[in-house]
């Protein structure tokens, strides 16, 4: 006897988008970004071009607070392009607002210090940001 789970197949993340608020900057500007997942294929190919070059020490466990730094770095170069796709409340210096471009992002994201852009980078690396809620056994949602 087989059994079915295919309910569960509503809770993968697909083409998704959701909104991080950063609370802790003045005005509160929010992103939409899609997952930094292997569910964003752009982003993840992306990841696995760049990192294969530290393959070997992760998997001797030689991570060092240098490729920590070094990775927090190529994402502040891959977000604009792949992660990040509109944002609001951003404002420059002088209180102005800011349209979204990819070389704004990219500005906005190299000056953000590094514990506020991992704010960034935790919420759109987390899947369950991105899940439509819960999925009951006959596959309603349940919010």
């Amino acid at each position: 006897m087989s059994n079915d789970f295919s309910h569960l197949r509503a809770l993968e993340v697909r083409d998704k988008t959701a909104t991080v608020t950063l609370f802790q900057v003045s005005g509160e500007p929010l992103f939409v970004v899609k997952p930094a997942t292997e569910a964003n294929k752009s982003y993840f190919n992306a990841v696995l071009k760049r990192t294969r070059k530290n393959v070997r020490a992760v998997q001797a466990g030689a991570i060092s607070s240098a490729m920590i730094k070094e990775n927090r770095d190529e994402d502040r170069e891959l977000f604009p392009k792949f992660v990040v796709t509109d944002w609001g409340r951003v404002k420059d210096s002088n209180g102005q607002d800011v349209p979204f471009s990819e070389e704004a992002c990219s500005q906005y994201l190299e000056a953000l210090p590094d514990w506020l852009f991992d704010e960034i980078r935790n919420f759109a690396g987390n899947s369950a940001n991105f899940a439509d809620g819960v999925i009951d056994a006959e596959g309603s949602a349940e919010d």
